[in-house]
């Protein structure tokens, strides 16, 4: 009796590092940077509107947030190739060290933000008149890998 649970435990044991390692390998990538790609369709004749918005607003948010460590970059980008009217026709993308870097982003954010400007109501209305120059089009939160 001894001797079989033994062959079992043994048995067991050889079945579960077996399992371990190719849960391992079963891995095919390693994780890295997470990237938030936001892409907007600005209405026509609203293009200066916008990039005015722009400079003035939410880049100079993004360079804080960049100083504070909280995001490692920043792009903004346009679309070459619009497939029609409602198309996104420009884009930007935000770069976070990882996921835990999400993790109470909105308040940190809003610390820098009231750094820039502290007065709620007039961040308010402009973030209301960015959205008569702009519609989100998609969002996406994806992550770099490196292939093992």
């Amino acid at each position: 009796m001894k001797r079989t649970l033994r062959a079992v435990t043994i048995a067991m044991l050889g079945i579960f590092l077996a399992s371990a390692s190719f849960a391992s390998a079963q891995v095919l990538y390693n994780q890295g940077h997470v990237v938030r790609v936001t892409l907007l369709n600005v209405f026509p004749g609203h293009g200066k509107a916008f990039a005015d918005d722009l400079k003035q607003n939410i880049v100079p948010l993004w360079e804080a947030e960049k100083k504070a460590g909280l995001i490692l970059d920043y792009q903004v980008f346009v679309n070459q190739t619009t497939a029609g009217p409602d198309d996104w026709s420009i884009g930007f993308s935000i770069t976070y060290k990882d996921m835990a870097a999400l993790d109470g982003l909105p308040d940190k954010v809003y610390s820098i933000r009231q750094q820039l400007s502290a007065d709620d109501a007039a961040w308010q209305k402009r973030t209301e008149k960015r959205f008569e120059n702009v519609k989100v089009v998609s969002s996406y939160l994806l992550r770099d890998v490196t292939l093992r």
